[in-house]
């Protein structure tokens, strides 16, 4: 099995919290079926950059500062910390990682919660897990904070494999995956031997947990 790396796509901020969805069975999350969605790049605005990477430095801490001076940001979402309310969390890593890549070295990623101008939070994520972006934040049990929505990526051999971690963001600033999915998008069209599918996922938020659903795509 591949091991899950990340890789840069386009950031999707998304935020719903258990009170707003409490009377619906059903609500869409991530939507892997949309093509500009999945393939896009990692959409952080220059004032966005300028605003965090400000914050950082206003608040510095040695998981940051392992990132070194040229971190990136690998997308933003709005979402709620329990003790600071409302607030945007960012992905920030040394480098962007590379789905090809089966043994990533780089320092552990870090997700920082922001509000205003002021870093509210620190988390740092293993440094076995690089994710390739932050794509929302959903409050999955109703405790008044959001578990952030990472993606991964794996390619090899034609293949490539996406997944999605929902990760609860500690009190001492350490991370744990809540909920993991397996293969939002699976591509093996380009794969010289085997069998050649396709196939994205619509995640929804249903009773405190995601849930997914399948939708084939043809190759071509």
């Amino acid at each position: 099995m591949m091991k899950t790396t990340g890789f840069a796509t386009v950031a999707f901020a998304l935020v719903l919290t258990a009170s707003g969805v409490a009377q619906a069975q059903d609500v869409v999350v991530l939507d892997y079926t949309k093509r500009p969605f999945r393939d896009g790049e990692v959409a952080v605005g220059a004032a966005d950059k300028a605003r965090v990477s400000a914050a950082v430095a206003a608040t510095p801490s040695d998981s940051v500062k392992a990132l070194g001076k040229d971190l990136v940001v690998l997308g933003q979402a709005k979402g709620k910390s329990a003790k600071a309310g409302d607030v945007e969390f960012f992905l920030l890593s040394q480098k962007r990682p590379v789905a090809a890549e089966p043994v990533p070295k780089a320092a552990p990623q870090v997700i920082v919660a922001v509000k205003g101008k002021d870093v509210v939070g620190t988390h740092v994520l293993p440094a076995e897990r690089q994710y390739g972006r932050l794509v929302g934040a959903v409050d999955m049990d109703g405790d008044n904070a959001s578990e952030v929505l990472l993606e991964g990526s794996g390619y090899n051999m034609g293949q490539l494999i996406m997944a999605v971690d929902a990760v609860k963001l500690e009190a001492n600033g350490t991370t744990r995956v809540a909920q993991s999915i397996p293969e939002v998008f699976a591509d093996s069209c380009e794969n010289p031997v085997g069998q050649k599918t396709r196939s994205a996922k619509i995640i929804s938020l249903r009773g405190g947990k995601l849930v997914e659903t399948v939708r084939p795509e043809k190759c071509g």
